[in-house]
């Protein structure tokens, strides 16, 4: 929407000037919109490295209107994530070509079968286990497209169920209806191949439609004013043609929220805001839930190989679970000793940015070493600021945690959503060496439209790169989202 001020110097100070403009296409008219300037500057408290709010310059901005009421078209990003998933709309295109109707008769069920092809009646640690996959529709007749979404993992539980261990498997759609699953043989045992089928290539093709909305309806969104009236807010409005916006974007690059104009036809700064998610009450029934398929389940023995397991197996993911801990596969170890990882961080700002995800890890990283945490009450506001530090002045561990930017689903004031642009435009880098920044970004935007997900992602790549010409050596880390069990997996 706008372009971003790129900041060579690290200074606070000048942060809030020289906002950009740009030129936007309304009812065929040129205008040139200003985003405001006349925005209250926070506290100090964000020069302050003791502070929670350390670094977090903008959130006594965030919730104003950075441009007045207006209709505000054309500004959608030109992305779209459909470039990036070819096999993916390939296999939608067929759907719609065998399926014109959606009859449900013709959807994926867990009738599909897996088998297992091996001349072997022994496996070795080194071997590669080979399984196909026949997807098959609601009258157990083989599918003839492919697309349907299967996860599938060899693991280990005790009687009790805990799982100990575990290795994801690798799935290749051949777009026919069948598909190829592959699983290197790391660890000695008996083991159980458990393969689901998520979500069928039906319920995709719905998802995709469900999420390209304009004005999407996944997840509602409700903003009260500092003059008590209440309106909706989203990513995108455009649907509404000749209806007047306010533009609470991001103050520092414009990263898109909109408002309806509320009765009073002022854009006053917004107080609070909460969401409710739909999305369960829209999605259709008939695509069935997240179960494991026929044949899933079968036992897969394992022996001692004679030979060197990492170099002879193939498709070897990054990390797997052996014995209740992390293997990584790579040739460097992992730092798995508590004093090691503590030296590590020792005088190294670590920062975490993001959602719930983000937070857990920051109270369990603050529990193991006994950092003392600081920062606003959160009980209702559960992402509000935090920081963690250490006691003890011969270990100098220093932890922050901030949420991100809108659509977030929590009950929340504005303050409590820094964006993660700003967040990382923020980190002062005087007298510091090396930074680690640990990102998490994803559940709460997932309903909406997947090439939004895109821009922000590059938009924060942007600040990364940024950041990097005045500390090269910062350690960023992008945290994948988790698995789910249920259909919107596939989006995530």
């Amino acid at each position: 929407m706008f372009e971003s001020v790129i900041m060579e110097k690290l200074s606070f100070s000048n942060s809030l000037q020289n906002f950009p403009t740009k030129k936007i296409q309304t009812n065929k008219q040129q205008k040139t919109i200003n985003i405001k300037n006349e925005f209250i500057l926070p506290s100090k408290d964000y020069l302050d490295p003791n502070s929670a709010y350390y670094g977090n310059l903008y959130k006594d901005i965030y919730g104003q209107a950075i441009r007045n009421a207006g209709i505000y078209t054309n500004e959608r990003s030109n992305l779209t994530w459909k470039q990036y998933f070819p096999l993916i709309m390939t296999s939608l295109g067929k759907y719609k070509l065998e399926n014109p109707a959606q009859n449900p008769e013709k959807f994926a069920r867990t009738t599909t079968t897996i088998s297992v092809e091996t001349n072997t009646t022994r496996f070795e640690t080194g071997d590669t286990l080979v399984a196909y996959i026949q997807a098959k529709d609601r009258l157990n007749r083989n599918k003839t497209f492919g697309g349907d979404y299967f996860r599938a993992r060899l693991i280990r539980k005790t009687a009790d169920g805990k799982l100990t261990d575990g290795i994801a498997c690798s799935i290749k759609d051949h777009l026919n209806g069948s598909y190829t699953l592959q699983v290197p043989l790391l660890m000695a045992g008996t083991f159980t191949l458990e393969v689901k089928l998520v979500l069928p290539v039906e319920g995709i093709a719905w998802f995709v439609n469900f999420t390209s909305m304009r004005n999407n309806k996944g997840i509602s969104y409700e903003a009260t004013l500092n003059t008590k009236e209440t309106v909706e807010c989203n990513l995108d409005l455009n649907t509404r043609e000749n209806k007047l916006m306010c533009d609470y974007g991001n103050p520092r690059n414009g990263e898109p929220w909109f408002c309806d104009l509320p009765p009073s036809g002022n854009c006053s700064p917004i107080t609070w805001m909460i969401s409710r998610d739909i999305s369960r009450e829209k999605f259709p029934k008939q695509f069935g839930e997240v179960a494991q398929i026929a044949g899933s389940g079968m036992e897969i023995k394992v022996l001692n190989g004679t030979y060197n397991r990492r170099e002879s197996a193939s498709n070897i993911p990054l990390v797997y679970l052996h014995e209740e801990k992390w293997v990584k596969t790579l040739r460097s170890e992992i730092v798995s000793f508590k004093e090691d990882f503590r030296k590590c961080l020792e005088n190294k700002p670590f920062y975490r940015f993001g959602d719930s995800t983000i937070r857990q890890f920051f109270y369990e990283f603050a529990r193991i070493f006994h950092l003392k945490v600081y920062g606003p009450e959160s009980s209702g506001i559960w992402q509000n600021p935090k920081i963690g530090r250490s006691d003890n002045s011969s270990s100098n561990i220093i932890v922050y945690y901030r949420g991100h930017g809108p659509p977030f689903r929590n009950p929340d004031p504005p303050s409590s959503r820094p964006y993660i642009t700003d967040s990382i435009h923020a980190i002062n880098v005087q007298n510091v060496t090396q930074n680690y920044v640990l990102l998490h970004l994803g559940l709460h935007p997932i309903l909406h439209e997947p090439s939004f997900y895109l821009r922000r992602l590059l938009s924060i790549k942007k600040e990364i790169i940024r950041h990097h010409r005045s500390v090269p050596n910062t350690i960023f880390v992008m945290k994948g989202m988790n698995v789910v069990e249920w259909g919107e997996e596939w989006l995530i």
